[in-house]
């Protein structure tokens, strides 16, 4: 992983305006697309001038054929299969409206370590086609209007690329509001009171979470500002898309029984992506997740074993700092909560299990509890639950940039 991200650094640093590929005789080039993250080329030009094919893939998968050689890829996912190995690369390929952009990194060591008969040239920023046997897929020329030729002018013409500030100015945090429309979340309490739904209390505290973090100089990106659904699976892909560097899920608890027994738990707890290790937590994990059901079939998460392999390593990459994030908050909010403090938990929540980042989701409270539905209700405590997950955010930031420094993740 470590060297394959040195690689990727030192080549990007020397990225030029753009990339030539020389088959014999025959000499193509592809403009180079620089972002502020690092350099990216258009996947459909890269496969045409390689005499390659490119397209969709299933399970929302990227696909570049090279002869027998297969390359697949996921937006915002910061690993590539070739064939059946999984490799990792120092940027994740990216979607602009239609088009998909790969880093540049594929061409200077991914193609030529992995598929047959292709060599990179770094002195001359050549891709070099020396055998034939790469080339058993039919040569399709680029699409009309879009022929591979030399660039000097930057990025293609209305193709729009990310341009973020760079990490060592301004983080970015990506706020969730847990569930919203046609689905309302938990709603309580038990045994009369004040009606509450997860989703109005999830949306006020989201929203003052991430003005208590602009004050404090943090981007901040919410998945939603109204009363809508957004898919459990494209919550993760827009952290992805804009390169969230933290993922928190605001989220109300409920008890799973219905007595007054029920009805007293209480308390407040915050989960990493993992596998569940208590009932409890399965519990939680299994509630949470049922919002898959309010999706449409076409936002629904496909199964696929590359999306597998690619998630889970991935995510294990960011799995010590997930838990220590959630360190944080739990520690944040037991300085004033009234309720029990129930500790960090892991649980495999569908909303987690696409951030590809440090991600946890908080259960601020029981909503099933009549007194904790008051206290989650009163705008005041929200404001101070806000507060607290900030100065959280803020505190583990700080951590984060000292131990590995500043502008990397």
């Amino acid at each position: 992983m470590i060297a394959a991200a040195l690689l990727f650094l030192q080549t990007a640093a020397v990225a030029p305006a753009s990339l030539v590929v020389r088959h014999a005789d025959v000499v193509k080039t592809v403009p180079a697309i620089p972002t502020v993250s690092g350099t990216y080329l258009r996947a459909d030009l890269l496969a045409a001038a390689l005499g390659g094919t490119a397209g969709a893939a299933p399970a929302g998968a990227y696909r570049i054929s090279l002869g027998e050689s297969r390359i697949e890829m996921i937006e915002g996912v910061p690993f590539v299969r070739v064939n059946s190995e999984v490799v990792p690369l120092g940027l994740p390929p990216l979607r602009s409206g239609s088009t998909f952009l790969v880093p540049y990194q594929l061409v200077t060591s991914v193609i030529p370590r992995f598929a047959t008969g292709f060599n990179y040239d770094a002195a001359n920023s050549e891709l070099r086609i020396f055998s034939t046997a790469a080339r058993r897929v039919v040569e399709a020329p680029p699409p009309a209007g879009s022929a591979v030729t030399p660039s000097t002018s930057g990025p293609t013409p209305g193709l729009s690329v990310p341009t973020r500030p760079r990490r060592s100015q301004r983080r970015l945090v990506v706020v969730d509001a847990g569930h919203g429309g046609p689905d309302p979340g938990m709603s309580g309490p038990i045994g009369g009171g004040p009606r509450i739904y997860e989703k109005h209390i999830t949306l006020a505290v989201a929203r003052l979470l991430a003005q208590e973090l602009r004050s404090a100089g943090v981007d901040v990106l919410m998945t939603r500002t109204t009363d809508t659904l957004i898919a459990l699976s494209d919550r993760g892909r827009i952290a992805n898309r804009n390169k969230g560097d933290l993922f928190v899920s605001v989220h109300v608890n409920a008890t799973g029984g219905r007595g007054s027994a029920a009805a007293r738990e209480r308390g407040y707890e915050t989960y990493f992506l993992a596998e569940a290790k208590t009932a409890e937590a399965s519990r939680v994990e299994r509630m949470e997740n049922e919002a898959v059901k309010f999706e449409t079939g076409a936002n629904a998460p496909k199964g696929d074993p590359l999306s597998f392999i690619i998630n889970d390593m991935a995510q294990n990459e960011h799995l010590r700092e997930s838990n220590d994030l959630a360190e944080t908050i739990q520690n944040g909010m037991r300085r004033f909560h009234p309720g029990k403090d129930r500790g960090v938990q892991q649980a495999n929540f569908a909303v987690l299990r696409g951030s590809y980042m440090p991600a946890v989701l908080v259960e601020i409270g029981f909503g099933t509890n009549p007194a904790e539905a008051a206290y989650l209700s009163d705008s005041n405590n929200q404001r101070e639950i806000a507060q607290s997950l900030a100065r959280s955010v803020l505190e583990y930031l700080e951590h984060y940039d000292a131990r590995i420094g500043p502008g990397t993740r």
